[in-house]
């Protein structure tokens, strides 16, 4: 079978979109109205919910690197870092049950994978001559691509960073439903 780049980066931006919304809506319902409209409803999908994100974000992250041939910059390998220990952490949580220790992991480990994905949106979206200042360096080591290299650029806007921190930003709203439960 044939995977369009195309395509699959018009999917996947479009499902990053929905995403947003989605993250938007429970982080109002969780902060304002202390999960009160969402928190039942969305307490059995929390664990497979987790587990579809976590193993799909690590899966679409293999897919570009070894299917598509794009090489990860130093702050991809970063983020790959904070997802990929939580694709496997989730299934030894899920099967014990853990809502008190793991959803403090996965917190720390997506805010810290938020934090770096919204450095390299920022870093993609400067202008190439204020970048070259020096301003906000790139990691750029010889072995890795340049962080300003944008895989995904639709809608004038959407990167493979936006959609690393909108999808570290709906696992942290997740794991803190989870905690709450």
């Amino acid at each position: 079978m044939y995977l369009s780049l195309p395509v699959v980066n018009l999917i996947i931006s479009l499902s990053g979109l929905g995403l947003v919304i989605i993250t938007i809506t429970l982080s109002i319902d969780y902060f304002f109205r202390d999960g009160r409209l969402f928190g039942k409803r969305l307490h059995p999908l929390l664990w497979p919910t987790i587990v579809a994100t976590t193993i799909s974000s690590m899966l679409i992250s293999l897919i570009y690197s070894e299917y598509f041939g794009f090489i990860p910059c130093s702050l991809c390998w970063l983020q790959r870092i904070a997802i990929y220990p939580q694709a496997l952490l989730v299934l030894l949580a899920w099967r014990k049950a853990d809502t008190i220790h793991f959803p403090l992991y996965g917190v720390t480990l997506s805010l810290f994978g938020l934090a770096v994905a919204t450095y390299q949106y920022i870093y993609q979206m400067l202008p190439t001559k204020t970048r070259e200042s020096g301003m906000m360096p790139c990691l750029v080591d010889g072995s890795s691509a340049d962080c300003a290299v944008k895989v995904i650029d639709l809608f004038g806007f959407v990167t493979f960073p936006l959609l690393s921190a909108v999808t570290f930003a709906f696992l942290t709203m997740l794991y803190l439903y989870l905690r709450r439960t």
